[in-house]
């Protein structure tokens, strides 16, 4: 069901990602409530009051993200990177790898959504410069920010799943290797071949 009213909605220009989002939960309370009987209408509260404030967090965050950016770039900041990493002719694989080592690193110390909005005005521009496309340049930014953020130590979904399954931190990084070695693979492959991530641009 969510695969059809995300991917077919969107890409039939039925609505927007955005739409697709809202009605993706609408689906999902009917059947939470009404399929699977796995929560009652007077939950919906709480679930109501408890997504809120967590939207309410990733605001405040963003905001800060926001402001910290424009010191960047106000401070010229991704000039001297651009010069002091990439030379004057950076290339397309080049920007790929320091933007995928960047934001990894960065990924693993602060939440994903401040990273993305702090480093992509540094490497947006530079990218741009050497003809990355900007879709391409996306899958990698949100691959390495879901690849970061179950990376030790810091990782926040490792203690997402540790407090959801009731686990020890160690647990869950014992059982991580596997994934992660998976998900470096796969970035190098979306790197070095553009047209696996480019396959549905027109």
């Amino acid at each position: 069901g969510f695969p059809v009213i995300i991917f077919a909605g969107i890409y039939s220009g039925f609505f927007s990602p955005t739409e697709a989002a809202a009605v993706s939960v609408l689906y999902a309370i009917i059947l939470e409530v009404f399929v699977f009987k796995s929560i009652k209408f007077k939950d919906i509260k709480d679930i109501a009051l408890s997504t809120a404030i967590v939207t309410t967090a990733v605001f405040v965050l963003v905001a800060a993200g926001s402001l910290l950016s424009w010191a960047i770039s106000y401070a010229r900041i991704p000039q001297m990177i651009s010069q002091a990493v990439l030379g004057t002719t950076p290339s397309a694989v080049r920007v790929l790898v320091t933007v995928t080592i960047f934001f990894f690193v960065a990924g693993m110390f602060v939440d994903s959504i401040v990273a993305i909005v702090i480093l992509t005005p540094i490497f947006f521009p530079m990218a741009m410069q050497a003809g990355v496309h900007p879709i391409h340049l996306g899958i990698i930014v949100t691959l390495q920010a879901a690849i970061a953020s179950i990376s030790p130590p810091f990782g926040c979904n490792i203690f997402t799943a540790c407090a959801v399954f009731d686990v020890p931190f160690l647990t869950v990084v014992r059982r991580l290797p596997a994934y992660l070695i998976m998900l470096v693979i796969i970035s190098a492959l979306i790197i070095f071949f553009p047209q696996l991530s480019l396959v549905l641009v027109p």
